[in-house]
């Protein structure tokens, strides 16, 4: 079928527009895999060593209450980010309970970008409408985030509203 846009060879197969607001809870801009590791250090050499995905970016995590850690590193590929996730001690059981015995990498959550106040507030009303409650939630003074259970999928969906700071951190996560 030939199509009147313009050829471009960096583009596999043109996709439709990035938001779709008929669609839902997930019909907002796709742009994150995240991964719950059990040692940080080790799984940036396992990604970079498979998948060739070197360079990170830390995200800068303050300390917690009660000897929980955080340990969160970043990574564009291909126009999509790679997360990967060290957590471990109380309050931080959605992600530190995650990777079953023996397993040191583990899909986690699609994360998906949230564009204005209106949107979120559109997608805090779409979670309620489709029986999907938020299992936890916050702001980290970037982002303000919510994570559902998507028992469908067998996997959390994160989604985050970056502010100006957190725009300017996203746009600087190292590029592979």
């Amino acid at each position: 079928m030939p199509s009147d846009l313009p050829h471009d060879d960096r583009i596999v197969v043109r996709r439709p527009p990035a938001v779709a607001p008929a669609a839902g809870s997930l019909g907002l801009e796709l742009f994150q895999n995240a991964y719950v590791v059990r040692d940080l250090d080790a799984a940036m050499e396992q990604i970079g060593a498979s998948f060739g995905v070197r360079k990170f970016t830390m995200v800068p995590v303050p300390p917690l209450d009660g000897g929980a850690t955080l340990r969160i590193a970043l990574a564009w590929c291909a126009g999509q980010m790679i997360e990967l996730i060290e957590a471990r001690g109380p309050g931080l059981e959605l992600h530190a309970t995650w990777l079953p015995e023996g397993a040191d990498i583990r899909f986690h959550h699609n994360g998906y970008f949230v564009r204005n106040e209106r949107e979120w507030a559109d997608l805090l009303q779409k979670l309620a409408e489709e029986g999907r409650p938020i299992v936890m939630s916050g702001d980290s003074g970037f982002i303000r985030y919510a994570y559902v259970y998507a028992a469908e999928l067998g996997h959390y969906l994160e989604f985050v509203l970056p502010n100006a700071d957190g725009k300017a951190f996203f746009e600087n996560v190292a590029a592979n």
